[in-house]
């Protein structure tokens, strides 16, 4: 496997780039190295090579080697990284369940009205990004006035990981579009097989002009076609959930797409 294909899979998992290229170059030496010697292989400065290496150490993948003039590094076994992530796993799991005792005593002092309007605004490359990043809270269901799919307006690297995530949080996509035909544009195969429902209305009841996303109490619009992206993300459970209502109305005039694959390719049946 390529060095760059390492590097970009290591990013996934909490990893940045310069932590992923010195643990690389430490698997690959069998002994261990000095920060001279990494910053001369990799082209970095001793900060950068210090800071990486201290987030190494505290994920457990290098450790330090006393020589005669202070300290060496070598990598530690990559399953350390397995460890890494199971106790990560137990923290989050930890604030989670902590997490709606911590609102509810918030609420109760006034410091958040659980059922106020906020309206948020988007724009840019970022903001679609953040945008598609705040949908992935949805509880179990996204409702979405399809124009395009997600890596139209975000690049195709970071929509795969927003798939990967509806798929490792259970949430189920429903989607009407305008296009008679989509092309396939995800390698998330679980997603496209047991997590998207794809409909088809017909222009004519429903013509589709901005992208739309509903899910808990958000109604999300944004338009990236022709102009500077931007987009409106507005919090309220009523809008919200009269929007769901009219969206599931909308599906019992659609017409289900034939999957052709798990690859998202789709198109109206014959």
């Amino acid at each position: 496997m390529d060095n760059q294909r390492l590097i970009n899979q290591l990013e996934e998992y909490d990893l940045n780039e310069n932590e992923a290229r010195i643990y690389l170059l430490l698997l690959k030496n069998a002994g261990h190295m000095s920060v001279v010697q990494i910053g001369r292989n990799l082209d970095l400065g001793r900060t950068p090579v210090y800071n990486a290496l201290e987030k190494l150490e505290q994920k457990g993948l290098v450790k330090k080697v006393v020589v005669e003039r202070g300290y060496n590094y070598s990598a530690q076994d990559p399953n350390h990284l397995e460890k890494y992530w199971q106790d990560k796993a137990r923290n989050i799991e930890k604030l989670a369940g902590g997490l709606n005792p911590l609102i509810d005593s918030l609420q109760q002092l006034g410091m958040v009205d659980s059922y106020q309007s906020q309206v948020s605004y988007f724009s840019g490359q970022r903001g679609m990004e953040q945008i598609t990043y705040n949908s992935l809270r949805a509880d179990r269901d996204l409702y979405i006035y399809e124009m395009a799919t997600m890596s139209a307006f975000i690049d195709q690297k970071t929509a795969e990981k927003f798939r990967q995530v509806l798929v490792d949080r259970q949430i189920m996509t429903h989607q009407l579009t305008n296009l008679a035909h989509l092309n396939r544009y995800t390698r998330v195969e679980k997603m496209v097989r047991d997590l998207w429902d794809i409909r088809h209305i017909n222009p004519e009841i429903l013509k589709i002009q901005f992208e739309t996303v509903i899910y808990n109490d958000v109604v999300a619009m944004y338009s990236y076609v022709d102009e500077e992206p931007f987009g409106v993300e507005i919090h309220n459970p009523n809008l919200a959930q009269m929007q769901i209502q009219i969206f599931k109305a909308m599906q019992r005039l659609a017409v289900s797409m034939e999957k052709l694959d798990d690859f998202g390719a789709a198109r109206l049946p014959k």
